[in-house]
């Protein structure tokens, strides 16, 4: 399930151009009529052992902006959207929104629009291009540092496979039978993403991709996003 949020802005937002954590928080806050189920995705979400797993993703922001001293600025409108195959999450971030507007900071901002949509795929091949940058790494348990994958590496679509398999697993509590295929798609390089989350560096791609497998398995992905650190900001893709 998607939901588009739509902002009046009463006043310009400034935010540092690396402003996912801000957003995401955006999120967490506005289901602050529902505190246990705020913290239940805050603290857990979805387990599979040791990994856990919001299972909702959301895009950047989108209206007319200015990039100055590392700070982006924007005007008059600002729009962003959530998905999750959670429909309970998205209906109770519809309501809240509704019911108390955005909160960036200390300010509130309540003149929203809202869209709900319930999109689903319904095909086995998509020509996909990332909305927001695709990253999948791994971290060695000893010196604890973490190698971020490059689509010139295969490694990069294998992990992009493995992180579906495990999703998967933590939301419905079963294996999937088969799983995905992602191939980087056309002769232009995926375009690389530097930037920071809370201070944390990550190496992630934006490109267009062409995506395979069984129909429900496109679709769960087309609601969680791609690769890992989705609830980050990170993953999700538009259908071309």
């Amino acid at each position: 399930m998607q939901l588009v949020v739509h902002i009046g802005l009463d006043e310009p937002l400034s935010l540092p151009i690396n402003y996912n954590h801000i957003l995401q928080a955006v999120i967490y806050r506005s289901l602050g009529n529902m505190p246990e189920y705020a913290t239940f995705l805050h603290d857990g979400g979805f387990a599979r052992g040791q990994r856990q797993y919001k299972m909702f993703q959301f895009s950047q922001l989108k209206g007319e902006y200015r990039i100055e001293n590392k700070r982006i600025t924007f005007f008059s409108e600002i729009s962003f959207e959530v998905r999750s195959p959670e429909p309970l999450l998205i209906r109770l971030l519809r309501d809240c929104i509704w019911e108390n507007g955005v909160t960036f900071g200390d300010h509130v901002y309540t003149e929203v629009q809202l869209e709900l949509y319930d999109y689903t795929v319904e095909e086995k091949e998509l020509l996909i291009r990332m909305k927001s940058p695709l990253t999948v790494y791994a971290t060695d348990e000893e010196s604890e540092k973490t190698f971020y994958f490059s689509p010139d590496d295969p490694v990069f679509y294998d992990m992009v496979n493995d992180n579906f398999f495990r999703k998967y697993q933590a939301y419905y509590g079963i294996t999937p039978v088969s799983g995905i295929r992602l191939e980087a798609h056309g002769n232009k390089f995926p375009k690389k993403l530097v930037t920071r989350y809370k201070g944390i560096l990550i190496t992630a791609w934006y490109g267009t991709y062409q995506l395979t497998g069984e129909r429900k398995y496109l679709d769960f992905l087309y609601q969680t996003g791609l690769g890992a650190k989705n609830a980050q900001g990170f993953g999700m893709f538009e259908i071309l």
